[in-house]
């Protein structure tokens, strides 16, 4: 080969070597690669070959309860997981060991069954005390989620409010059309101001329960007695209470204002006119009460009564009320007494024979209509969970709930389509209190209902325990509604129309009496206190002149109450001579009289007083003086004030 040759190919073999060592051409020199992913292994797109995270990591969705009203809400779900639950308070008023409670335990259970979610804390409050109880827990934030309440309370409880919000939730944006058609009319009587403030759940009304045997043992034919009339039923208690000295006709609670409605309405009255004002005073009212006082005195030979001689003996059984009418009723001792359907269970039980059918026409024709009530479900508005608990008032309400009630406690269904139910349409115990119920007048709704249960009772007891004249009570229990009402007075606030009041400026010291009032002629020797004086027989009226002494310019009157009066205003003169005195002449009868002055600022000067002897006192009382019996005043008649000194 040739010499120039072979030296080239060695240059070119060296420079070749040399290159590959520059190029780290050493087995141990290795170099890597960043990989990008997701890095966390709880992801659901978890890279294992990924040695930096790209923030593209993939979670499954956190399920658990999302409804903020569950008492197990989870806030940081993003999937409902089912398993949200509801604890809910509930006060009934269902009498404790009654076959309605026994109802209510039925339907509480069913929904239970249904709804595993629900943990209900459910608590008796006797009806009475349901109302007020439900009002004060209401306003110290401490309310019941759910609550029983008749439907003639809704309005006035409604109108208690916390921070300007009413205590009770309007229920009509969670009613459907269908929903609130399955209720018939009964809605009317739950919806004050468009407002629904409740579900009715059951209606009651008193009706006439008659026992059989009793009858029986006179000889009283009651085949027809569901179209007696008042005459036919008077006579029937009349023939049963000449029988015996241990029966009576009738027994019913006759002081209770709920008792008497049927009677009201029997001779043409109502609680209310058109326009929502209250109506006791009236000549239904009086005509009302003295048929309830025919039946309870009887009647006197020669009046218009039932026997030859035309009189008639007492029917109705003296303190009849709600404690003892069942017990007298069960033990055979009166032939009739007018109760609801919430006693049929217990008489029943009891083996009476019995029967019951609607009250009898009044003397008038008109029918006895008693006070149709509905008992239903209301949701509190300070309820954390609005919507379970309007979920469980529409169930306590709804149908199943109605026909569980009619056929356990006999309780009448508001829901029509109820009535079709095969168990229900066959009860002849729902049936008959259904026509009384038709018969009946719904309960109002108005907040002034609340304001007439109180004077109403108290209006019968004036009469039947005091024996105030029907029309006297029936004007005092009207003021008294109007008052509590903030009405203007369409009559005398007490009972005998003498133009005085109860209390006040004007009050009257008998308000049973036209004849005695402050003013009144007081007779000598009638022992009548005609004036209301305090000094009984005596006929004396004595002008008492009053000075006040004070360099007060702005002194214009002075101010003078009785024993009997209010605070009276009277002008005083200002004597020409001296500027600083000022006199009146008050003409009075004997009696002990406080006064006093005040200026235009409203200063009072009345405890700066000076005796008739000159004797001087501040003891922060008022100035008094007293006109005795045959005239002589005595006490302070002068008041010596001055302001600069």
């Amino acid at each position: 080969m040739d010499n120039k040759i072979l030296s080239l190919l060695l240059s070119m073999l060296m420079v070749s070597m040399a290159a590959a060592g520059c190029l780290g051409g050493d087995d141990d020199d290795t170099t890597t690669t960043d990989v990008e992913g997701c890095t966390d292994s709880t992801a659901t797109n978890y890279d294992a070959d990924a040695t930096v995270d790209d923030g593209s990591c993939t979670f499954p969705p956190v399920a658990g309860c999302m409804d903020s009203e569950a008492s197990n809400y989870d806030s940081a779900a993003v999937e409902d997981d089912g398993s949200c639950t509801y604890s809910l308070t509930v006060w009934h008023s269902y009498a404790l060991d009654s076959t309605e409670e026994e109802a209510f335990n039925n339907v509480i259970a069913a929904f239970e069954a249904a709804n595993p979610n629900y943990n209900l804390d459910v608590q008796y409050v006797p009806f009475d005390d349901l109302k007020p109880q439900y009002v004060t827990a209401a306003q110290a934030g401490s309310a019941p989620d759910v609550f029983r309440l008749q439907n003639d309370a809704l309005g006035e409880v409604a109108a208690n409010t916390v921070g300007g919000v009413s205590v009770i939730e309007d229920l009509a944006p969670y009613m459907t059309p269908a929903e609130l058609a399955a209720y018939g009319t009964s809605m009317s009587g739950v919806t004050v101001n468009g407002q629904i403030l409740g579900l009715p759940q059951s209606g009651d009304s008193l009706a006439l329960y008659y026992n059989k045997d009793v009858l029986d043992l006179v000889g009283v034919d009651y085949t027809n007695i569901s179209e007696w009339t008042f005459n036919e039923f008077y006579g029937a208690a009349v023939t049963v209470s000449m029988a015996s000295d241990d029966h009576w006709g009738l027994c019913f609670p006759y002081k209770a204002a709920y008792q008497f409605w049927p009677w009201l309405t029997g001779y043409g009255g109502s609680i209310f006119d058109d326009q929502g004002n209250p109506t006791i005073n009236s000549a239904s009212t009086v005509s009302a009460i003295q048929t309830i006082q025919l039946a309870l005195y009887g009647q006197p030979a020669g009046g218009s009564g039932p026997l030859p001689d035309g009189s008639a003996p007492s029917v109705l059984k003296p303190g009849c009320d709600w404690g003892n009418m069942e017990d007298m009723f069960k033990n055979g001792e009166t032939a009739f007494i007018i109760q609801g359907p919430w006693a049929y269970g217990g008489i029943e039980a009891s083996n009476v024979n019995f029967g019951h059918t609607v009250m009898p026409l009044s003397v008038l024709g008109i029918p006895f209509s008693p006070f149709v009530g509905m008992k239903g479900w209301s949701v509190s508005s300070s309820s954390d969970a609005k919507g379970a608990s309007v979920t469980l008032t529409k169930y306590l309400s709804g149908y199943d709930s109605q026909v569980e009630f009619a056929k356990t406690a006999k309780l009448l269904p508001v829901m029509p389509s109820v009535l079709d139910d095969d168990e229900v349409k066959t009860d002849s115990v729902v049936a008959g209190f259904g026509a009384q119920m038709a018969r009946g007048f719904g309960a109002p709704a108005y907040a002034a209902m609340g304001s007439i249960w109180g004077p109403v009772d108290s209006m019968l007891a004036d009469v039947f325990d005091n024996g105030m004249d029907p029309a006297d009570a029936a004007r005092k229990a009207q003021a008294a509604i109007e008052k509590a009402l903030g009405m203007d007075l369409t009559v005398d606030d007490d009972a005998d129309d003498d133009g005085f009041t109860i209390d006040g400026a004007n009050a009257d010291c008998n308000d049973n009496d036209a004849t005695v009032y402050p003013g009144a002629n007081d007779t000598v020797g009638d022992g009548i206190d005609q004036n209301c004086d305090g000094i009984d027989g005596v006929d004396v009226s004595v002008t008492v002149t009053l000075m006040v002494h004070t360099d007060d310019s702005n002194i214009t009157a002075v101010h003078f109450k009785g024993l009997y009066n209010g605070w009276v205003t009277e002008a005083g003169t200002q004597d020409s001579a001296d500027p600083m005195m000022f006199t009146i002449e008050i003409t009075t009868n004997p009696g002990t009289y406080e006064w006093g002055a005040e200026d235009q600022s409203g200063n009072w000067l009345g405890t700066h007083c000076e005796d008739l002897d000159g004797t001087v006192s501040d003891d922060g009382t008022n100035c008094e003086f007293t006109v005795a019996a045959d005239g002589t005043v005595s006490g302070a008649t002068k008041i010596h004030r001055m302001i600069s000194m």
